[in-house]
């Protein structure tokens, strides 16, 4: 089976380019685009029901879907210009569902200080939505620059978007409705780390598709390796997998990432960040460091687990519960091996 890297470059080699396309391909979460002899930023996402999110809540639904949208913009530096998109509602979505999603949406575009753009509707018996941000950066980071040496942040716990995506896969007992039914995910809007990263950062990759896919790209764009000690998850997610015998690492082995900024530094600045993260009242995690290539290891509850050869997908398979089992007997028997 083809890779999504691989069906990417196929399609990007089959089209016509340009200099005002400045960055390169898997290089930068938003496209840099010259525009009038200013740097512009742009990205596209798109989002269904493979994707898992809970759908009782249209506000909820609506504000994750502008969050998820807008983070690459965020993962780059900048700031929302505008905001498009394009909806298929499902057939099981009233006037009154329609305009609650709306407003999660709007709110979010509103906190960026952004316009609505537009866009196009459509109906089906599945939910589709495609969201369009641009937006500008004073300085613009991508996901190349990191070095050995810079020191790794994270902007928020690990795993929340796997444990909403449990919320939909696993067989639910009372008491892990219980557990579902007490945590609501809602995506944080991370502008003011944005913000803050954007001055100091390497390079910078949000947690979109996990943590774990997020290090092996920097990774894989920068040639270097990473050594990561400090994992911090979510919480409810924790009591999650312990409640099903599962490895806590999943909720960072995951595709169904956080959104959250995981950027890297040099470790200079390492007192600059920090001190300007307490007086803005953030939570950064500075959660290990950059090193030399040829190293892949992240160590999770006292437990070292070299993670080189990952390349597990969730594409690859057509039950997304057989990808969870694949991934756990990757974990266990990573762990079991003290590889």
């Amino acid at each position: 089976m083809n890779t999504e890297k691989e069906i990417i470059l196929k399609i990007v080699r089959s089209m016509p380019s340009t200099a005002k396309h400045i960055n390169e391909v898997f290089n930068s979460d938003s496209e840099i685009i010259d525009v009038g002899g200013k740097r512009q930023l742009f990205t596209i996402d798109t989002f269904s029901d493979e994707d898992h999110f809970r759908t009782d809540d249209p506000r909820l639904l609506g504000r994750n879907l502008a969050v998820c949208t807008i983070s690459d913009i965020l993962a780059s530096g900048g700031t929302l210009l505008f905001f498009a998109q394009s909806i298929t509602v499902s057939e099981d979505w009233d006037l009154e569902y329609i305009g609650t999603l709306s407003a999660g949406i709007a709110d979010v575009i509103d906190s960026c200080h952004g316009f609505f753009a537009g866009g196009d509707l459509g109906s089906s018996s599945h939910w589709n939505f495609t969201g369009v941000a641009f937006g500008q950066a004073e300085r613009i980071v991508t996901r190349k620059g990191a070095r050995p040496g810079d020191l790794l942040y994270l902007s928020g716990p690990v795993g929340a978007g796997n444990f909403e995506a449990a919320s939909q896969l696993c067989t639910q007992s009372p008491e892990l409705k219980k557990l579902f039914d007490e945590q609501r995910v809602e995506f944080p809007l991370r502008t003011a780390e944005s913000k803050l990263m954007s001055k100091y950062a390497s390079a910078c990759i949000d947690t979109s598709d996990g943590l774990l896919n997020a290090l092996i790209a920097l990774s894989d764009v920068n040639a270097i390796g990473f050594a990561v000690t400090n994992v911090p998850y979510y919480p409810p997610g924790v009591t999650l997998m312990h409640t099903l015998g599962l490895p806590v690492e999943l909720l960072m082995a995951g595709e169904c990432g956080e959104y959250e900024l995981l950027f890297t530094a040099p470790p200079e600045y390492e007192q600059e960040i920090l001190r300007e993260a307490r007086r803005q009242e953030l939570k950064l995690y500075q959660i290990g460091r950059i090193t030399e290539p040829g190293n892949g290891v992240v160590t999770s509850m006292d437990e070292r687990i070299d993670v080189r050869d990952f390349d597990l997908s969730a594409r690859h398979y057509k039950d997304h519960r057989e990808y969870v089992a694949m991934l756990a007997n990757y974990v266990m028997n990573k762990k079991q091996s003290g590889r």
